[in-house]
């Protein structure tokens, strides 16, 4: 499977387009999706889904976009997240920036969905904190963490989210291999073992 990383937006988004031959999904987005549209149409490849790894507005902006080039694309977010997609003009008014409303999802991920993208099985993982519905998705070898995990540290939680809910998530995430490579929403990608023994707030030395 191709992993290809696109950065866009005022927040510096990560947006993940993932392709198993002619089969193709979208991970998270920001922006105006110039650069994934030209890139999967250059390659003569049209996405499948489009899945959310939480509600907040710099997660979804792109949706809009997305569906008006690709009819077919389905956008796929985790349930107790619908309504900070429903309110996603108001968390970005608070960061300064106008947006237009987000289209509502076609459905909805929970955990244990399996999605499949070519022969390789993607695991959705409830992970709440950063927000009430975040999730995690997990493959053979990788984990997209969206804002719950990042390189060197953990996502906030004052945004409609649970300080709590947020420790249990990242405990959990620690019972997973080492050898995992984190693809966070925002910054560079890590291991999840590297993070384990040097992310600060996974170790216990800076309390959350």
């Amino acid at each position: 499977m191709i992993i290809e990383r696109f950065v866009s937006g005022p927040l510096s988004t990560n947006t993940y387009v993932l392709i198993y031959g002619n089969e193709s999904l979208i991970i998270d987005s920001e922006g105006d999706m110039t650069e994934v549209i030209n890139f999967l149409k250059s390659r003569n490849i049209i996405p499948n889904l489009f899945i959310a790894t939480h509600g907040h507005f710099d997660h979804i902006l792109g949706i809009n976009r997305l569906k008006y080039e690709f009819p077919s694309l389905r956008f796929l977010i985790n349930k107790k997240d619908l309504e900070l997609v429903a309110n996603a003009e108001s968390l970005a008014k608070y960061f300064g920036i106008r947006i237009s409303p987000i289209i509502l999802p076609d459905c909805y991920v929970k955990e244990g969905d399996k999605i499949k993208i070519g022969e390789e099985e993607l695991v959705i993982i409830e992970t709440p904190g950063h927000t009430m519905g975040s999730i995690c998705i997990l493959t053979n070898n990788a984990i997209f963490t969206g804002d719950t995990l990042f390189s060197g540290t953990v996502g906030r939680t004052d945004l409609g989210g649970s300080l709590e809910l947020l420790k249990n998530s990242l405990e959990r995430l620690k019972t997973l291999p080492d050898e995992l490579t984190v693809y966070p929403g925002h910054g560079n990608s890590t291991q999840l073992g590297y993070e384990k023994i040097n992310n600060l707030f996974l170790t216990g030395e800076v309390d959350l």
